[in-house]
Formats: structure tokens, C-alpha cells, sequence
């Protein structure tokens, strides 16, 4: 009987390890699925991200035309279009000058070519040694095309990856306007769904994320704005060639946190000084390390007083880990998701808080009061 008892012991040990096995063999699997799942749909997942963002930060105008008595559906198309608007007028802004002369550049750069290696010209050395100007009359233009643009592989990969950018960009916009125009419904939908304390909590907890992550881009953007303006007028003074591109050009790079700022003062700055001499360089110089002293320390406290401030190792990993994700566009959603995740771990760690304050202490002696019984 012994031997029988311990045969029935076994059997139902056996079984649960094999129970067990197969549920963790399983959920690994479907972990492992999941990620690479993930993975593939990553480029959508970044296309779901930045609408989300942008949906967050364009809330406010959609609210604001609302109160005046504008349907959702239509104000939410109407902001969606000033940011088209707005996004195709910068592109523009830098693209114009720079095709306009680079059009001039090629349409001279045979008198160029011509007065440099000509008699008195700085490389006439090389003309009477190696006859360039016989050599290069011997190119024709189609050669000099297919130098300039590329040949057929090269032209289909740049037209493949333009076309991929309008996919993106269409996405992004479809996925932002869906968000404004649904994206209410849904929280509501939640919130519905709660009740009492759980409710209020939410309600808080979603007004703190909403204000930390909307505030920290309508936050950039503003001091994108200041920097671009700020710097065309700079420009303007200093008579810089091309104030509007440049002065477009440091507003975007300064939306790049860490890093973009000293990139476009180092490019307006070597541009004045190669077009207006030291004086023009050192002026922009001086401008460009003021006026960031001024934005770190003044600006974008009045900036982002109603938002979360985040310590600089916090955003230096955050961009890090966004750069290693998605390049470009990770370090730009980056700071705007690490703010509101911290936004979120501060109000949990609130919330828990509060429950344990409005927890009742336990009664001092209840329990063995409760053991003697009536008879006591």
C-alpha cells in the first residue's frame, strides 16, 4: 500500500511539473513572438508615437477653437492644416535658396571652371601641366548629368525613399487627426467605466499627463520660435545672405535637445564668417552663446514652469535611448515621453501615498478583546 501511496504522490507532481513547463514554455514563446512582432511594425509603432504627441500638444487649439463654437471634426482639420502650413512654409523657406543657388552654381560653374585655370588664374599651374580645360571640354552633358544626379539605381532609390517619406508623413498626419477627433471619446469611454475615488485619480492622473507632455512641446516649439526670430533679426543687422533660411534653419535645429542649438550656431557662425569676415563671426558668436544662456536659464523656466522638470541626466539618457530606437525621430520624442512617464511614476507614487494616509490604523488591543469572548 506504501508503494501504491507513493506511485499516486508522484503522479499528480509529475503532472504539475509538466503543466507548469508547458505554460512557461508557452508564455516564452508568446514573449519572444510578441517582440518580434514588434519589431516589425516598429516603423509604425514610431508613426503611432509622434501622432500621439502631436495629437497632445494640438488638444489645446482644437479645445480653444470648440469654445467658439466649432464642431471637433472641423477644428480638428482646421489646426491640422496651419500645421501643414506651417511645416511646408519652413521647408520651403530653406529649400528655395538652396536649389535657386545651386541652380546658379551649375549654370556658372563653367565660367568659373574657365577663369580659375586660365591665364592668371589661381590654378593656371595645372592647366599648363596637365591641360584641364582640353580635357574637361571633352565631357558632355550627359555625363555631366549623370555625374550631378546619379545614374538610373541611384535616381530610383531617391525617388523610393521620397515616397516612403510622403507614406510617413500621410500616416502620422491620419493617425494625429483620428487621435483629435476620437482620442476624447475614448477617455471618456474609460473614465465611464470607473467610479468614486478611482475615477477622480484617473482624472488626475490623465490632466497631469496631458499638461507635462503638451506643455513640454508647445514649450520647444515656442523657444524654437524665439531662437528663429531672434536670429533673423541678428542676421538682418549683420546684412548675413539668406536671413530667412538661416534664421529657419536655427529654429528646427534648436527643437533637437542637447545638441541642436550649438549645431546651428556653429553653422550661422562660419557662414558670417566666410561672407562678413571676423567681425560678423565674432558679433555671432557672442549673440549665439548669450542668447542660450539666456534660454537655459531664464526662458525655459517661464517656458515650462507648468510642466515636469526633468534633470539633465535624465534627458541625456532619454535622448540616448531614443537615438539607439529611431535615429533623428527617437531623440525628438525622447524628452516629451520621458517627461510624461515621469509625470506618471510621480502621481502613482501620490496616489499610494494617499491610500496608505486614509487607510484606518489598526485598533491598539482589538484583536484579543475579541478572543475573550462574551464571557469575559
Amino acid at each position: 500500500m506504501s508503494q501504491n501511496n507513493r506511485q499516486q504522490a508522484q503522479g499528480p507532481r509529475t503532472s504539475e511539473l509538466i503543466r507548469r513547463t508547458a505554460v512557461i514554455t508557452l508564455t516564452v514563446i508568446g514573449i519572444v513572438g510578441l517582440a518580434f512582432f514588434f519589431v516589425a511594425i516598429k516603423e509604425i509603432l514610431v508613426w503611432i508615437l509622434i501622432g500621439f504627441v502631436l495629437a497632445i500638444a494640438l488638444a489645446p487649439s482644437v479645445a480653444w477653437l470648440q469654445r467658439r463654437g466649432l464642431r471637433r471634426v472641423p477644428a480638428a482639420l482646421l489646426i491640422l492644416l496651419a500645421v501643414v502650413a506651417i511645416i511646408t512654409g519652413a521647408v520651403l523657406a530653406v529649400a528655395i535658396p538652396v536649389l535657386t543657388q545651386t541652380s546658379e552654381f551649375v549654370l556658372n560653374l563653367p565660367e568659373i571652371v574657365r577663369s580659375v585655370f586660365s591665364p592668371g588664374g589661381e590654378l593656371h599651374f595645372l592647366e599648363v601641366r596637365f591641360g584641364v580645360l582640353e580635357r574637361l571640354a571633352r565631357i558632355t552633358p550627359a555625363q555631366v548629368a549623370q555625374i550631378l544626379v546619379g545614374n538610373q539605381t541611384t535616381i530610383l532609390n531617391a525617388v523610393s525613399r521620397v515616397a516612403s517619406v510622403v507614406v510617413a508623413i500621410v500616416g502620422i498626419l491620419t493617425i494625429t487627426v483620428m487621435l483629435l477627433i476620437e482620442g476624447p471619446k475614448a477617455w471618456k469611454a474609460i473614465l465611464s467605466s470607473l467610479s468614486g475615488k478611482e475615477r477622480d485619480w484617473a482624472v488626475r492622473i490623465g490632466n497631469n499627463f496631458l499638461r507635462s507632455t503638451g506643455g513640454y512641446v508647445n514649450g520647444t516649439l515656442a523657444l524654437s520660435l524665439v531662437a528663429g526670430v531672434t536670429s533673423y533679426v541678428m542676421l538682418r543687422i549683420l546684412s548675413v545672405p539668406y536671413p530667412e533660411t538661416l534664421a529657419v534653419l536655427v529654429a528646427i535645429l534648436d527643437i533637437i535637445p542637447l545638441v541642436g542649438a550649438t549645431i546651428a550656431a556653429l553653422i550661422v557662425v562660419l557662414i558670417g564668417l566666410s561672407t562678413g569676415g571676423i567681425t560678423d563671426g565674432v558679433v555671432l558668436l557672442v549673440f549665439f552663446i548669450t542668447y542660450q544662456l539666456l534660454e537655459n536659464n531664464v526662458l525655459q523656466n517661464l517656458v515650462y514652469a507648468k510642466t515636469v522638470a526633468l534633470s539633465p541626466l535624465v534627458v541625456f539618457i532619454a535622448a540616448l535611448v531614443g537615438a539607439s530606437l529611431a535615429g533623428l525621430v527617437g531623440v525628438l520624442l525622447a524628452i516629451p515621453l520621458a517627461s510624461a512617464f515621469w509625470s506618471l511614476g510621480r502621481d502613482y507614487l501620490a496616489l499610494r501615498r494617499e491610500r496608505q494616509s486614509e487607510e484606518p490604523p489598526p485598533k491598539a488591543g482589538g484583536e484579543p478583546k475579541a478572543a475573550q469572548g462574551p464571557g469575559a
